[in-house]
């Protein structure tokens, strides 16, 4: 068996993500782009709990650009709905997140929109 290769053309692609904030009066939106993973969910969780501590009325986690989402991103998202309150939790999905299995019952438990618009339709 050939010894692993130092060729860092060879090797796997380093999965990335990146997340921006944006301040809409009373809500916070949060959009993430790339992968959501293991190796990538500490930045999303930062940026969730630093939005909660402004006690927003709505919190948007706008997913539609993510490309794949892990299992442990599934669970982020679960921990966040529970988290969140008293703030609403809305979920932009994309692709990656309408994946979800059936069986998680996520989709049922978050508040999925189609898009950011919807999404910030009537807060309340």
């Amino acid at each position: 068996m050939a010894p692993p290769s130092d060729d860092p053309g060879l090797a796997a692609p380093a999965r990335t993500m990146t997340v921006s904030a944006e301040h809409r009066g009373p809500d916070v939106v949060l959009t993430a782009t790339g992968e959501l993973d293991l190796a990538t969910l500490p930045k999303l969780r930062r940026l969730i709990r630093l939005a909660l501590v402004d006690r927003p009325r709505l919190l948007v986690l706008d997913l539609s650009e993510l490309r794949f989402v892990s299992s442990s991103g599934l669970g982020l998202l679960a921990t966040t709905h529970r988290e969140a309150a008293p703030a609403r939790l809305r979920v932009v999905a994309g692709p990656a997140v309408r994946r979800a299995p059936a069986f998680t019952g996520l989709r049922e438990l978050l508040d999925v929109r189609p898009s950011l618009d919807d999404a910030l339709q009537d807060p309340e």
